[in-house]
């Protein structure tokens, strides 16, 4: 009876000891495939293939002029530059925004010039280059084309200024109208930005 009770005592001592020793070697081996699937995503997510998915919804207005737009990416195939291996701290664990990240993206546009009293619909396929610094900077720059009632054919090209110079939930848009001969600056609220923010609090 002491045999069975010692052998039942050694076996408790000593298979706990060894899961727990088998498990910590697993969880911090980097070589372990389920470790590294774990710490590679990015921030974005993004759907693999060419899932179409929306980015972002902005409303904004400028002098004369009011804007409303969607962005759109086509899954993974949207990033046309990420680092292989970005640099992380082993401490961050779930997803992980990269320093540099290029990508291409297509808008529709809303947009309403109350100087001429006319409306429009514009697609604007653009590049958007994400930067981390500390904190995150966006530049979107891209050709616009479209139709105005007043104008009919018109195009132009714009830049996007986002991130931590418009405290993450807006963009600074600066662009040219050709037909129209027209400059315009609008500052948007990015609708998808702000709820993410609101959700943190």
């Amino acid at each position: 009876m002491k045999f069975v009770r010692n052998l039942i005592l050694a076996l408790a001592l000593f298979l706990p000891g060894v899961s727990m020793a088998t498990e910590s070697a697993s969880a911090k081996d980097p070589d372990d495939v389920e470790f590294s699937v774990k710490k590679k995503p990015n921030f974005f997510m993004f759907p693999e293939g060419f899932f179409p998915s929306l980015w972002g919804i902005a409303v904004g207005s400028g002098p004369g002029i009011f804007s409303a737009g969607v962005d759109v990416i086509l899954g993974k195939s949207s990033v046309l530059y990420e680092p292989d291996e970005p640099a992380r701290p082993d401490s961050v664990q779930g997803p992980w925004n990269p320093m540099h990240m290029l990508m291409w993206m297509n808008r529709i546009r809303y947009i309403y010039d109350y100087d001429e009293h006319q409306y429009g619909i514009f697609f604007q396929p653009n590049l958007r280059y994400l930067w981390d610094l500390g904190f995150l900077l966006s530049v979107v720059v891209g050709p616009e084309i479209g139709w105005e009632r007043e104008t009919g054919f018109e195009y132009g090209a714009s830049i996007r200024i986002g991130g931590l110079p418009s405290l993450w939930v807006a963009n600074y848009e600066l662009g040219y109208l050709v037909n129209s001969q027209k400059f315009y600056f609008t500052l948007s609220f990015c609708i998808s930005q702000l709820y993410l923010v609101a959700m943190s609090i």
